[in-house]
């Protein structure tokens, strides 16, 4: 009896010793961000096609569907506030023919969690991210756009070579912050109109290569991802945006992670908190006189204009 009374409990104090080291690595597990930037999307398409990885997401997470208005809703304004946190009266991005200028005044978040000794990285389909993430000093430490792939009509093949590209970024010593964008669907948009085949079906592909950039991040043992998702505009039935109609200002926000409830859908988040987020996820302080706010620090029915 004594014998089976001592095993019984060292067998106690062995499991109180592993779930104490579980608790302690999953506290002191290093944070890190993935932001996956889908140019030209909507949230009504990713529900219509019953895109499964981004549904999935937004189930696992917390979903914001906003306007952009008054925000000019072209890819280079847009992708400058998410970025930066201010919105373009501040950072002065107004159309898609841009330089590094602005971002002196208004430091990117690759520039900002650089300074504070964090590893950035941003992969991308459309050129221009690289003039946003290579600005500043310092600037992304990893900056790649993917070069258009022969025969592909549809940029799905161009795509997919991104998503490889931020897969393999996330093997091995995976950068603190990586900022992923991906562009078939607002091609789609602008060839064929958001109310078309090809837009949906582009959702669908991008849904795809979404899961499989999640999946890799999900592979990662003894870190805590975030993963936001996030648009930069949306598109006419007919193609095209711009405007300040209600399609083409129409944005979303999927946030999953830690400090993020799990199916809340009425969110109201904007893209302009995407950089103050990642700052405060990655223990960085956020700047004064930006105009987002750290996701996680407000309700999620919070939301100052």
């Amino acid at each position: 009896m004594r014998r089976r009374t001592l095993l019984r409990a060292t067998a106690l104090v062995a499991a109180s010793s592993m779930q104490g080291a579980v608790t302690v690595t999953a506290a002191t597990a290093p944070a890190k961000v993935l932001v996956i930037g889908i140019d030209g999307a909507m949230y009504a398409k990713i529900h219509q096609v019953g895109a499964p990885n981004l549904l999935r997401l937004a189930a696992a997470g917390t979903l914001s569907q906003t306007s952009l208005v008054p925000h000019i809703s072209l890819s280079g304004p847009s992708w400058a506030t998410a970025l930066t946190g201010v919105w373009d009266r501040k950072h002065g991005v107004t159309h898609n023919d841009f330089d590094a200028a602005p971002f002196d005044r208004y430091p990117t978040v690759f520039t900002l969690l650089e300074r504070a000794g964090r590893r950035t990285a941003a992969i991308a389909t459309w050129s221009k991210i690289a003039t946003i993430a290579g600005s500043g000093a310092p600037r992304a430490g990893r900056i790649a756009v993917t070069a258009p792939v022969p025969d592909d009509p549809d940029e799905a093949k161009t795509d997919a070579a991104t998503a490889d590209a931020a897969i393999a970024a996330l093997t091995g010593a995976a950068p603190d912050f990586l900022f992923v964008h991906l562009d078939q669907v607002d091609f789609a948009g602008h060839r064929h109109g958001a109310a078309s085949r090809a837009y949906l079906d582009a959702t669908a592909r991008v849904d795809r290569e979404v899961g499989r950039i999640v999946a890799a991040v999900d592979a990662r043992a003894g870190e805590n991802w975030t993963v936001l998702v996030t648009t930069d505009h949306g598109h006419l039935p007919k193609g095209g945006h711009g405007g300040q109609t209600r399609d083409e200002t129409a944005t979303f926000v999927i946030a999953r992670g830690p400090g993020f409830d799990p199916g809340v859908t009425g969110a109201h988040y904007a893209l302009v908190d995407i950089t103050p987020t990642a700052l405060d996820l990655l223990g960085v302080p956020i700047p004064r006189g930006l105009d987002g706010g750290s996701m996680r620090a407000r309700p999620a029915t919070a939301r100052e204009w």
